[in-house]
């Protein structure tokens, strides 16, 4: 009899059970965790009995797999930066290895362009130096030096003749470079025996020499030089003065006198439109100094390397100004 009271008992739980279970969710849950029926939304969910507990999954890594990606990338970037960071600091040392020890008198004057140092011919070979506008007192530049990084040539500049005139010894002093002053210097001879500063007359010396690039030609009008005066006339003629006049500024009367001219006309105009004629009119003028030099390192053969080159421009202890490469 108590057996069959403990037999009924296990059936009446196992049946609870079972309507406990269908009531729950049932074989609803079972479907939407195992997808087998097409109503989940996992084909891999874990089947489990209501009495079963619940498998952990372990940790969701996906934002895990994202911060990593994110640093690898912000690594990379870390890594160009500091690239580009060695490449900048490699050219500046190499930069610094070029220019050399620096001078006190850096970026008073600079080498400007190397547009003609490819030239065969040292008399048509020059560089350029510019002084900085910004400077407070003149430059001495005598006795500085340009010198090839590559070949080691070096030559020194000279001293200059301020107001230079043809047919006489003219002083040498050394040359000083005003706030703006531009310096051509060639590296071969000077045509007129000496470095010097340009005036306003010094066109007239093209006719004489060959100067490479050309001197400026802006010297006075023969208008000005031969005015037409009651003075003028009566010592010369309307013949003279006429002619004067068909003459360009710069240009000399060396031969081509048209006939009918006095031999005082011939005269005067030659003292007066020439360049040491201009020279003693016009050198009081303000304006007759140019801020112009023209200087010859007086060298036989051409000085800087046609393809590429280093040239320093030294102060007289040998320190560097400035330097071009190319």
């Amino acid at each position: 009899m108590l057996v069959r009271i403990f037999v009924w008992l296990g059936i009446f739980i196992a049946i609870s059970l079972v309507i406990l279970w269908i009531v729950s969710g049932g074989i609803g849950k079972i479907t939407e965790r195992s997808g087998l029926f097409g109503t989940g939304t996992s084909t891999l969910g874990v089947f489990r009995l209501p009495w079963q507990p619940e498998f952990p999954t372990g940790p969701d890594l996906s934002s895990t797999i994202g911060r990593t990606s994110e640093s690898t990338q912000n690594l990379e970037q870390e890594l160009l930066s500091l690239q580009k960071e060695y490449e900048a600091l490699e050219g500046a040392a190499r930069s610094a290895r070029d220019f050399g020890m620096p001078s006190p008198h850096r970026g008073t004057v600079v080498i400007e362009g190397s547009e003609r140092v490819s030239e065969t011919d040292s008399n048509a070979e020059y560089l350029r130096l510019v002084a900085a506008w910004d400077n407070t007192a003149p430059i001495n530049i005598t006795g500085w030096s340009l010198q090839s990084a590559l070949t080691g040539v070096r030559a020194y500049v000279p001293r200059g003749a301020y107001d230079f005139r043809m047919g006489v010894v003219n002083e040498q002093r050394d040359i000083l470079l005003n706030a703006g002053a531009s310096v051509i210097v060639m590296s071969g001879s000077s045509p007129v025996g000496t470095s010097f500063r340009e005036n306003m007359c010094t066109g007239y010396l093209n006719q004489l020499q060959t100067f490479s690039p050309r001197l400026s030609e802006r010297c006075p009008s023969p208008y000005d030089a031969v005015p037409v005066t009651a003075d003028t006339l009566n010592l010369y003629g309307d013949a003279c003065v006429d002619f004067a006049h068909t003459l360009h500024a710069c240009e000399a009367p060396l031969s081509n006198f048209p006939a009918g001219l006095s031999t005082a006309c011939r005269a005067f105009l030659a003292n007066t439109l020439s360049y040491n004629g201009c020279i003693d009119r016009y050198r009081y003028r303000a304006n007759f100094a140019e801020n112009t030099w023209r200087v010859f390192l007086d060298s036989p053969r051409e000085l800087w390397r046609n393809t590429h080159d280093v040239i320093r421009l030294l102060d007289g202890e040998g320190r560097t100004v400035d330097a071009i490469t190319y």
